[in-house]
């Protein structure tokens, strides 16, 4: 397995954790049609994908 396939990994695992967590918890809300936590989380989501793309970034070779 080469470099690009180990990021392509990581990528795909960690794309399935954020919508496992935050990504089920904005569906949820949003079939009970709560606004404020509808907003809440997707912002939690939004965060975490920015967390992770900054993680990303850190550990990429230059």
């Amino acid at each position: 397995m080469n470099q690009r396939d180990d990021i392509n990994t990581w990528a795909i695992y960690r794309a399935q954790e954020i919508l496992g967590r935050e990504g089920m918890d904005l569906a949820k809300s949003a079939r009970s049609f709560d606004h404020k936590a509808i907003r809440e989380n997707g912002m939690l989501l939004a965060r975490a994908i920015a967390a992770s793309l900054i993680e990303a970034s850190a550990t990429m070779p230059k």
